[in-house]
C-alpha cells in the first residue's frame, strides 16, 4: 500500500513539476475560462448581473469550465505522447491503478486552481454573490471536478495516440460529462440564487454518486486504454 501511494505521488510531483515549470496549461485553461466569462458579461450586460440571473450564470461557468479542461487534458496527456512516457509506465512495475490516479489528481489541482479564477471573475463580472456562497459552492466544484477529472483523465489517455485527439476527445467525453454538468449548473444556480441545500442536496448527490461509479471504473480499465 505505501508503495502503491508513493508512485502516485510520484506521478503528481512530475506532472505539477513539468507544469510549473512549462507554465502551458493552466495558463491556457485561465485564459480561455476567463475569456467566455468576459465575453459572456459584455454580450448580456446587466441582464445577466445579480441573483437574478442565477441559473444562466451557473451554465455560463461550467461550461467555460468544461472547455478549459478538455484543453488542460489534451495537454497533459500530450505531453505523455511526446515523451513516450505511456510506453515508460506499461515498462514499470507501478500499479497502472497508481499511475491513473496520479495522473487524475495531477489535472485535478490545475483545474480546481483555474476555477477558483473563474469564481472570482463571476464575482466580479456579474455581481454573484460567491463570497456569501463560498464554502457551498468551493463543495460543488470539488465534487463536480473529481468526476469531470477522473472521465477526462481515462478518455485523454485513450484518444492519445489517435490522428484526430483532438477533436475526438471532446466528441467523446462531452456526452459522458453530461450529468455531471447539469447536476453542477443546478447546484450552483440554486446556491448563487440563494436556495441553498433545499434545491443543491439532490443534485450534488448525485455528481458524488457519478464520481464513485466512473472512478472505480477508470481505475480497473486504465491499464488497457494505455496500451499500444
Amino acid at each position: 500500500m505505501k508503495l502503491f501511494f508513493s508512485v502516485v505521488w510520484a506521478v503528481v510531483e512530475k506532472d505539477l513539476r513539468v507544469e510549473i515549470r512549462a507554465r502551458e496549461s493552466l495558463a491556457v485553461m485561465l485564459m480561455f475560462s476567463l475569456l467566455v466569462l468576459t465575453l459572456f458579461s459584455f454580450a448580456f450586460g446587466p441582464d445577466l448581473g445579480g441573483a437574478e440571473g442565477a441559473p444562466m450564470q451557473a451554465g455560463v461557468l461550467w461550461v467555460a469550465f468544461l472547455f478549459a479542461s478538455v484543453i488542460g487534458l489534451s495537454r497533459s496527456m500530450g505531453v505523455e505522447r511526446e515523451s513516450n512516457g505511456f510506453s515508460a509506465m506499461l515498462l514499470s512495475p507501478a500499479d497502472p491503478s497508481a499511475l491513473y490516479l496520479g495522473k487524475m489528481i495531477a489535472i485535478l489541482v490545475l483545474m480546481l486552481l483555474m476555477e477558483a479564477a473563474g469564481f472570482a471573475a463571476l464575482a466580479i463580472f456579474y455581481r454573484s454573490p460567491v463570497w456569501e456562497n463560498l464554502t457551498p459552492l468551493a463543495l460543488v466544484a470539488l465534487v463536480a471536478t473529481v468526476g469531470i477529472a477522473a472521465v477526462g483523465t481515462l478518455f485523454a489517455a485513450m484518444t492519445t495516440r489517435t490522428r484526430t485527439r483532438d477533436v475526438l476527445l471532446p466528441v467523446l467525453l462531452f456526452p459522458l460529462l453530461a450529468p455531471v454538468l447539469i447536476a453542477a449548473v443546478k447546484a450552483t444556480g440554486a446556491f448563487l440564487a440563494g436556495a441553498g441545500w433545499a434545491d443543491a442536496g439532490d443534485w450534488v448527490k448525485v455528481m458524488a454518486a457519478y464520481d464513485l461509479i466512473f472512478l472505480s471504473a477508470s481505475v480497473l480499465v486504465f491499464e488497457y486504454a494505455i496500451e499500444e
